[in-house]
């Protein structure tokens, strides 16, 4: 299939460090170029990809301010989709990861477009806006993720999990310095502060492998930045080649994300790693994590610190094998099912043959 992946151009594809939609995106690319797809990747210039490359614009995070980012960034991203609306007779199915500024892009095209919704969908925009566009097609990376939006009239293609490479996460020993692990990101709704008390708690050092955003310097310097201490440190971003080994030597991931969380990839790296997660009880993370299997799921922070005295009882294997569900590979067949439908209406012959073979996505 001929297939346009347009990617957010906050960072590049995949990341050097924090970006976990722009890693799958990656994932998705190479695994569809190298199953014999004509991928074609609009993205940040700095990325790299086994598809054929559009560079669109330098990775807006790292050089733009706050402001910038508010006032500027919409723009680029809304000239780049243009630019794919104007070039659709090229592609099979042009599948967008850019969020609502892709659907009226979506609504006027000839050709089918699919678009990936990886944030939360209980915000405002979210609900007044996406059923301005009952037509086109929509992916949830959870099934969590559409029950804000139950009952309205929405084109649901399917959920597909994101799924990763995960190649590159070998096996390792057990930890030996006996801390806990907190990646992602310092604002609210991670969980930060609510790490730093677990682990205090429980009486573990905890690291924390974090991004501060620009948009997040004002909650990091004003909540954060005053619990850290010897035994709170912030290690700063981790990137991809030290990101397995730094999750391995943790006793546990910390995972107390206080929102609807539309999957949570860093569930996924850290079973992948063999470490059990610790999490609270929100939005998709029952879908990833099987409680006392590959970690536990707690509906507070009391229930988050008794589990910390219990990680001993969780096979660091059997979290690896439970990481292997949603491996790239998983993710490509997924949507590959879904561009066949799209491309297919009834009584109509095929757009272009599909390769056969790919498998159902969850949910639909």
């Amino acid at each position: 299939m001929r297939i346009a992946q347009v990617a957010p151009l906050y960072e590049a594809v995949p990341p050097p460090t924090y970006g976990g939609t722009e890693r799958v995106i990656a994932g998705l690319c190479d695994g569809l170029a190298d199953l014999g797809h004509d991928v074609t990747l609009f993205a940040a210039n700095a990325s790299s990809t086994r598809a054929r490359l559009e560079r669109v614009s330098r990775p807006l995070r790292a050089e733009m301010s706050r402001e910038e980012l508010i006032e500027v960034a919409p723009h680029l991203h809304l000239r780049m989709l243009a630019d794919v609306a104007d070039r659709c007779e090229e592609f099979d199915v042009v599948h967008s990861h850019v969020d609502l500024w892709s659907l009226p892009f979506a609504h006027r095209s000839a050709a089918p477009w699919l678009l990936t919704l990886h944030g939360r969908l209980d915000v405002d925009p979210m609900q007044e806006v996406l059923p301005l566009y009952p037509g086109v097609a929509l992916v949830s990376i959870s099934n969590d993720q559409r029950v804000p939006l139950r009952g309205r009239e929405l084109r649901w293609a399917g959920t597909v999990y994101n799924g990763l490479d995960l190649g590159h996460y070998p096996a390792h020993d057990r930890p030996r310095d006996g801390h806990l692990a907190f990646v992602g990101r310092i604002s609210p709704e991670k969980g930060p502060t609510l790490a730093i008390e677990v682990a205090r708690r429980s009486g573990l050092p905890l690291q924390l492998a974090a991004k501060v955003d620009p948009m997040d310097e004002e909650y990091f310097g004003a909540e954060v930045e005053p619990l850290l201490g010897d035994d709170a440190q912030l290690v700063g971003e981790v990137d991809e080649d030290h990101k397995p080994a730094f999750l391995a030597s943790a006793v546990a991931t910390l995972f107390p994300s206080d929102w609807p969380e539309p999957f949570g990839l860093v569930l996924l790296e850290s079973m992948a790693a063999g470490t059990p997660v610790i999490a609270l009880r929100r939005g998709a993370v029952p879908e990833i994590v099987e409680d006392g299997v590959s970690g536990f799921i707690c509906d507070d922070v009391d229930e988050m610190v008794a589990a910390v005295g219990r990680v001993s009882e969780i096979d660091r294997e059997e979290c690896r094998r439970q990481a292997a569900r949603f491996g790239a590979d998983v993710m490509c067949a997924g949507y590959l099912d879904i561009y066949r439908s799209l491309c297919w209406s009834p009584g109509q012959a095929a757009r272009r043959s599909v390769p056969a073979g790919s498998a159902a996505s969850a949910g639909g």
